[in-house]
């Protein structure tokens, strides 16, 4: 017979127990590389312009340069901050992800969800030795989950240790 028993708020697990793992310290490296790269031929059109037009003065040529290199600078800060905010944890059913600068969000993705697993490495995180993990649950169209920046054995041991709990479940 199905039952459906009320539970109370005070038996629910803390979340806040949970102790988040760091991703590994080339993480930072790798992610304002990648924002750099990203960002460099939208700088570098937008400098070439200013140099260029020649109806701009210089003052606001200036200005405008000055205003491009304090949004890469703030994006550089806060790229690092958003990965040293970011944690990782296992548990014994699930799969932990926290992240976020201003607004913090965590994601569980239980092992029982999960319909397969990818690891990738772009060519920067190959030269840094970093990883990414992608896990994929049921019913999603794309990755439900993607950690960047971990070792890449230790996204190796994750990927292992989480096919191993969805074979035990079966």
């Amino acid at each position: 017979m199905f039952s459906n028993c009320p539970i109370s708020i005070a038996q629910l697990p803390d979340i806040e127990q949970v102790e988040f793992a760091p991703l590994d310290h080339h993480a930072t490296t790798e992610a304002r590389l990648s924002t750099f790269l990203f960002l460099l031929p939208f700088s570098l059109l937008v400098g070439i312009g200013l140099f260029f037009l020649q109806k701009v003065s210089v003052e606001v040529a200036i200005g405008l340069s000055s205003l491009l290199i304090m949004i890469n600078l703030y994006v550089f800060w806060f790229v690092g901050l958003a990965v040293k905010r970011t944690g990782i944890a296992l548990r014994e059913h699930d799969f932990l992800l926290k992240k976020g600068v201003f607004w913090q969000k965590v994601i569980i993705v239980p092992f029982n969800r999960v319909q397969h697993i990818e690891t990738h490495r772009n060519p920067i995180e190959r030269k840094l030795a970093l990883s990414s993990l992608k896990l994929f649950t049921a019913g999603g169209m794309g990755a439900d989950l993607e950690i960047n920046g971990l070792n890449v054995e230790r996204a190796s041991q994750i990927r292992q240790f989480i096919l191993k709990q969805e074979h035990a479940d079966e």
